[in-house]
Order: structure tokens, then sequence, then C-alpha cells
């Protein structure tokens, strides 16, 4: 009888360490990160966007409460910036920031300026990123003519192109604010020729082509230098379709070509809502999320060693 209850008693403290064995597994795939961020997509404005007025979305229903000025703006985001621990993020007209926080901003302009003005912005160091180019507000596919001396450029000064897709901006744009965009403008598999003619240009498709996920994978896989961020549809779209597209994404191995971005506007909380769109992810490994968050794009802006390892002992 003792014999029985000792081996009775054994198996029950191995069932006990296998269960926490499990539940500790699983709690550290639900592990929330909290190092260093890199924002990929960010917005700075000389005037209010979008009216300066606050945004009741209506996939989510959710509220997002406007800064009250331009100066607002700025400052608010910063204040995300340091809440959440990012240390880098490329910021379209990026130049107007510059100023107040020199090592964060990393510039950004777009197709709207000449190759002229844009090489001669390089080259006195005021252009960091080609982005945010979106011809689809003009009508414009990505084959348009009009847009390969960008291309061009940017294999030229060896510097990342930021390319918009779709959304075309808030739901049912086409019908008021952005009459000339299409969605199957956003199809990501339109890049094919323009990669393989050059196949050294730096590329990332913003939003991550949602919500074409099966193009968007096959583009991926056929072009390894392609990768892209998530800015936007981490807060805009319903919580479960982000994660059942980005979850689509990490399922077909681009887990390393995958980049955190906000594209926040005037809604600095927004910030918060795309931290934890991703936090949330609980099919996500807290490697995976670290990769997300700040390694993928360290990895494909080319940063020094030494700034990494600063930015990781600094959080």
């Amino acid at each position: 009888m003792n014999s029985l209850k000792l081996y009775l008693g054994a198996i029950f403290i191995l069932a006990c360490t296998y269960t926490e064995s499990q539940t500790n597994e699983i709690g550290n795939a639900n592990t929330a990160y909290h190092g260093p961020k890199i924002d990929m997509h960010a917005h700075a404005f000389e005037k209010m966007f979008f009216g300066g007025v606050d945004y009741e979305n209506p996939l989510t229903g959710k509220k997002h409460i406007a800064s009250s000025s331009i100066e607002k703006q700025r400052e608010e985001t910063f204040q995300q910036y340091k809440k959440h621990h990012v240390v880098k993020a490329m910021v379209s007209q990026g130049e107007l920031w510059k100023s107040y926080a020199p090592e964060l901003v990393l510039i950004g302009n777009n197709h709207k300026n000449s190759i002229e003005e844009l090489r001669k912005r390089h080259a006195e160091g005021n252009l960091d990123i080609l982005a945010e180019i979106a011809p689809s507000y003009d009508g414009l596919l990505p084959t348009d003519e009009s847009l390969e001396p960008y291309y061009d450029l940017a294999e030229e000064l060896n510097i990342p192109m930021g390319y918009h897709m779709y959304p075309g901006g808030p739901p049912g744009g086409a019908y008021f604010a952005y009459p000339k965009t299409r969605a199957h403008q956003g199809k990501p598999l339109q890049f094919e020729d323009i990669l393989l003619a050059h196949p050294k240009m730096k590329f990332f498709i913003m939003h991550a082509g949602w919500p074409y996920l099966e193009d968007m994978k096959a583009l991926m896989y056929a072009h390894p230098q392609v990768y892209v961020e998530v800015g936007v549809i981490a807060w805009a779209l319903p919580r479960k379709e982000f994660h059942d597209f980005l979850k689509g994404l990490i399922d077909a191995g681009q887990g390393k070509k995958i980049m955190f971005g906000t594209d926040q506007m005037i809604w600095p909380e927004t910030i918060t809502d795309c931290v934890e769109a991703i936090n949330s992810a609980d099919f996500l490994t807290l490697e995976q999320k670290a990769d997300i968050f700040y390694n993928n794009a360290a990895e494909f802006l080319g940063l020094p060693e030494e700034e990494i390892k600063k930015h990781k002992t600094d959080y």
C-alpha cells in the first residue's frame, strides 16, 4: 500500500510539474514586450490633418481624440514614444520635427518632391527614407512611368522606400476625401517587375498590403528584399482582423520581415493601440514580438551595432 501511495504521489508531482512547465511556456509566449521600438510610419504636418477633429472609427466604434494643435500633436507623439520606448521613427515631413529629437527622427519625403530636390536634401543629410510614397491617392498605379525615377533614386542613394498601397483613407474614402483611390490599386503583386528591375532597392510596403494577404505572402516569398510595416491596420481594423492578417504572414514564415508602425497622424493614443495590438497577439512568442517591434527594422535600416546595443541596454 505504501508503495502504491508513493507511486501515485510521484505521478501527481510529475503531472503538476508538466502542467506548470506548459503554463510557463504559454505564459512566456504571451508576455508583453517592453524593449526598444522603431516606428516605421508616422507623420508630421505643417497644419492639422483631417480638419483637426476627433475620429470615430466605424469599424471598431472607438473614438480617437485629436491633438488640439500642431505643437500638441508633436509633443503628445513624443510623450507616447517615451512611454513606449520608441527610439527611432520614420516621420513623413520629418524635417519639421528633426531639431526637436535628432536621434529619434528619420526624415521621410515623397514623390511630391522633384528628383533634384530629394537628391539635394539627401546630400545635406535631410532625407533618410523615400516615404510615404502614396500615388494611389492621385489614381496612379505603382507601374506608372512617372514613378520610375523615384525607384531609380532609392536604389542610387541606397535608402529605403516606403510605399502606401491600401487602405485608401478611412472606410468609404473614395466617396469624399480621396475620390481617385480604388481598392484594386492595393494589390501587392503589381511590384513584381519593379522589384526585378531594381534588385538592390530597400523596399517596404506600408500597411502590410492589407487586405491582400495571399498576394503579400507571394510577393515576400518571391522577393526576399520586401519588408512590411503594420501602420494603421494595427489600430484602425477590428483586433481579430488585424491578428488574422498578421498571423497569416507569420505562418507563412515572414516573421523576420514584419516591422512595427503606427501611421500616427493627429491621434497620438493610436500609438498605444498599436503597441497593445501586437502585445495582445497570443500566437506571437516574445522573440517574435521583439523582432516586429525592433529587430527587423534595425536590420532593415542597417543600424550600427553600437547603436543597437545602446538601445537594448537603455531598455
